[in-house]
């Protein structure tokens, strides 16, 4: 059974100054949780029904500080998904920092304000899918341990390091030591044409306003996705986490030449 503390406690993690207060965050789904175990990540506290831990490895429970047995009616208090799964844990939160030796020698993204949790989710799972180790984004975009960005990465959050920083600097050091910078804009070559080499940073901007004004001295190229001969009235643009699928496509397959 749930305490009112620890439901008071999971309940406040969907909130930032809370998970920042505590350098925890939530993470649900049967699939999930397990992956999480697997993972070798601190688990503080695991909350599962018995079904489910019957059924999970008892070395990998082993893993969690403390496993608290729940029933459905619990989860679905604290759950932050229309349904519950059967299985939530709480995890350590980590800090990365931007080591530009690291970001010198493969692909990596960066994000400048990106406000959307689904869609700083979905572009770490796209990140996690061709093999880019490296997210860095602006200090102002969304965290990446809200729920929601959470569960849009889909278990990336365990493969992809994310990190917050000062863009201008990273980006100002990595043109200092002549690593090329792509600036995904409406103006730039197309990607399929443009040079692409197998290490820089892929640099994405905000869902509205694009890429601050700021950062544009340090990018090296320009290239965006261009549209069909026939464009079609009302889209004008991709969504950021597209953009990204794509553009990460392409520099990936340029590798296999």
């Amino acid at each position: 059974m749930l305490s009112s503390s620890n439901i008071k406690l999971i309940n406040s993690l969907g909130y930032k100054k809370y998970r920042e207060r505590h350098g925890l965050f939530i993470i649900e789904g049967d699939r999930l949780v397990r992956e999480l175990l697997e993972s070798g990540k601190t688990v503080i506290k695991l909350f599962a029904l018995p079904a489910w831990l019957d059924e999970t490895d008892a070395s990998l429970l082993a893993l969690a500080r403390e496993v608290i047995p729940v029933n459905e009616r619990d989860l679905q208090k604290v759950s932050h998904l229309s349904t519950a799964r059967s299985a939530l844990a709480l995890v350590e939160t980590e800090h990365h920092k931007p080591f530009i030796k690291s970001l010198s020698t493969s692909i990596n993204i960066a994000l400048d304000n990106i406000q959307d949790p689904g869609n700083l989710g979905t572009i770490m799972r796209i990140a996690a899918w061709f093999g880019i180790e490296n997210i860095i984004c602006s200090k102002g975009s969304t965290d990446v341990y809200n729920p929601k960005t959470v569960q849009a990465s889909m278990g990336a959050l365990l493969h992809v390091r994310v990190c917050y920083a000062d863009l201008g600097s990273v980006l100002s050091s990595l043109s200092e030591k002549g690593i090329p910078v792509y600036a995904a804009t409406l103006e730039g070559q197309a990607v399929y044409d443009a040079d692409k080499s197998p290490e820089g940073m892929l640099l994405f901007g905000n869902e509205t306003r694009g890429i601050s004004g700021e950062l544009l001295p340090f990018v090296s190229h320009k290239i965006s996705i261009p549209p069909a001969a026939e464009s079609r009235a009302g889209i004008d643009s991709l969504n950021v986490a597209m953009s990204a699928a794509i553009i990460c496509n392409e520099f990936r397959r340029g590798e296999k030449k």
